[in-house]
């Protein structure tokens, strides 16, 4: 009797290993090749958005996130910076956000503002090359794919 309980809950696990990897509908795939698209990119930053309006970005910041490190890093165009990575289907979130330093004239300011822009995003959407970072429905951050 033992035997038959065993080998029944290890056929359980085994099926509801298979459908949870599943996708759902459509929407699943979709996700799906947004996250590959987020993750098989240099994103260079081109615009930051605040409450005075948006701002073209003219220096070298970029960003690359890791799935297997479950990171993110890139250069916020003076200081190279990391942070841990979530995502979930939409849902992103960037935390302990770290940098090196060093203050770099003329753009420190576009920095500073770039990563607490970072700090606030929640959810992300790919639309042609280019990668719009939210907070909720305001878009606070946009990038282009090289």
């Amino acid at each position: 009797m033992k035997l038959i309980t065993f080998i029944s809950a290890g056929t359980l696990i085994v099926l509801s290993a298979f459908v949870m990897k599943s996708p759902a509908c459509p929407a699943g795939r979709e996700n799906t090749s947004q996250n590959s698209a987020l993750y098989n990119t240099k994103w260079s930053l081109k615009k930051i958005h605040t409450e005075s309006g948006a701002a073209e970005v003219l220096t070298q910041a970029f960003i690359r996130f890791n799935p297997e490190k479950k990171s993110a890093g890139g250069n916020g165009g003076c200081n190279s910076f990391g942070s841990s990575l979530s995502v979930s289907g939409n849902s992103i979130s960037l935390k302990d956000i770290f940098s090196t330093k060093m203050y770099c004239e003329g753009v420190q300011q576009t920095e500073d503002i770039f990563f607490k822009q970072l700090e606030r995003v929640n959810r992300f959407k790919i639309k042609d090359k280019t990668l719009f970072l939210y907070q909720d429905e305001e878009v606070l951050i946009e990038f282009r794919s090289e």
